[in-house]
């Protein structure tokens, strides 16, 4: 699947790249369970009245929904091309892009993972952008393969 997007970007085309609805909705039915079985553990303890479950709820709405604003999200997140890639209209060359790393969660039942991107600014090495899985239609893995074979080929040396 990385040979297409490697073909796309050597065609002078952008590989982009969307967020992942899998991930999205995976995750947002994981919360939905989760306040489920908190409201009912609150629900069940005699000395809470009908104004504390009311925040209760509204609390578990907005962190049921967060997640799911992702999916309104119709432009692509992440695209790559021969000048370099952008992530969320922040644009970098390849020039500077300096590492590429995946941090894989302690826990991974509440996350995918994320990918940290390094770069070098005033020979001083700074974290530019923490990709979450969700934001990608890829495996971070195939995604590292492919932004490391973008960064051999078309990174220049100064």
């Amino acid at each position: 699947m990385t040979e297409n997007f490697a073909e796309k970007i050597a065609n002078g085309e952008k590989a982009q790249f969307k967020v992942n609805h899998v991930l999205v909705i995976s995750s947002s039915l994981l919360w939905i369970a989760i306040g489920i079985l908190l409201y009912g553990v609150f629900d069940h303890i005699k000395s809470v009245n009908g104004t504390e479950k009311l925040i209760l709820l509204i609390f578990i709405g907005i962190i049921i929904l967060r997640p799911l604003f992702r999916l309104l999200n119709l432009t692509p997140t992440l695209e790559l091309s021969a000048e370099g890639m952008a992530y969320r209209g922040d644009f970098q060359s390849w020039n500077s892009v300096e590492e590429i790393k995946i941090a894989v969660p302690k826990f991974k039942f509440f996350a995918q993972g994320k990918m940290l991107v390094y770069t070098k600014i005033k020979d001083r090495r700074e974290m530019a952008w923490d990709i979450v899985a969700a934001d990608v239609n890829l495996p971070l893995a195939d995604l590292e393969i492919l932004i490391k074979e973008c960064m051999e080929l078309y990174k220049t040396e100064k």
